[in-house]
């Protein structure tokens, strides 16, 4: 029997008691129906974790109006999705930082927001180039329900809900979870509690949504570790430097790359052979 401190010691130094596999495909979106959760957070420093263990790693902001992922990494990218839309090339829109890819939106871009399904489909068109590039790609999805939000969610291979105690947290959760089962029909779902203050906290954010999901929905939910409540979080959101790497040894640091790993021995395989590439087929087949 390990104990729990030798664990974690183990767990954070990328020893062998859960394994986490660079060269798996997977394309994980983050979403929870509510803006303020803290995804966003999760998605850069996810994203960065696998990356340090050996994926090639793209991050895809999908917040298109609202975009951030560039402040929360510390970069002021020169392009974005619009000028790709405009018809840039895809490469010069990318910004690389901390090891991985960005592929940035725009913040306060009304013409992202709300693009049409024409300009929405060739944005997608083009970006698709990349699916042969990168291994993973995390997508921070937009806050609220709408045709870009859940058509991201949708077609990736791994939904994360991420969800805090709050109880308008919590029905935005399961509106979410709803919308995503009966109009893009997946299957399963895992959710993250964030910002608990307890173990306790994070086992009531999940049997919350599990009580409700398990009435109304055919949709199998998996708890994935919470992420404890952590001044440090909003310390590295102000310098621009994720989480795991500005403070490595911090206990929502630790928390994420226990998820990472955790996450990669819970997901149901993707079948469908080339799993990036099938996301944006995906997408482009809506």
């Amino acid at each position: 029997m390990i104990s729990g401190s030798k664990q974690r010691s183990a767990e954070d130094s990328g020893g062998d008691i859960i394994a986490l596999h660079p060269r798996r495909e997977r394309v994980i979106a983050l979403t929870g129906g509510k803006g303020g959760v803290g995804k966003s957070t999760i998605a850069v420093n996810l994203a960065v974790t696998y990356a340090a263990r050996g994926a090639e790693t793209l991050a895809v902001d999908a917040d298109l109006g609202m975009a951030d992922l560039n402040l929360l990494l510390g970069v002021a990218p020169k392009k974005n999705l619009l000028d790709i839309i405009n018809g840039a090339k895809v490469d010069e829109a990318l910004v690389s930082c901390h090891g991985i890819s960005l592929l940035p939106a725009l913040n306060g871009s009304f013409a992202l927001e709300s693009m049409s399904e024409s300009r929405r489909r060739a944005a997608f068109d083009a970006i698709e180039s990349l699916s042969s590039r990168f291994e993973t790609l995390v997508i921070d999805v937009a806050a609220g329900l709408g045709a870009n939000q859940t058509e991201f969610a949708g077609a990736a291979s791994e939904v994360l809900i991420v969800a805090t105690s709050e109880a308008l947290s919590l029905a935005d959760a399961y509106a979410c979870l709803k919308v995503l089962a009966l109009r893009q029909g997946i299957k399963t779902a895992y959710i993250v509690p964030n910002r608990v203050r307890s173990e306790a906290e994070g086992e009531e954010v999940f049997s919350r949504l599990q009580s409700l999901v398990a009435r109304f929905l055919d949709l199998e939910l998996i708890c994935l570790p919470a992420i404890p409540y952590d001044r440090r979080v909003n310390e590295s959101g102000a310098t621009g430097v994720p989480l795991v790497r500005a403070y490595p040894d911090s206990p929502a640091a630790r928390a994420i790359r226990l998820l990472a790993r955790r996450l990669d021995t819970v997901a149901v395989p993707d079948t469908r052979g080339n799993a990036t590439r099938s996301f944006w087929k995906g997408i482009l087949a809506e």
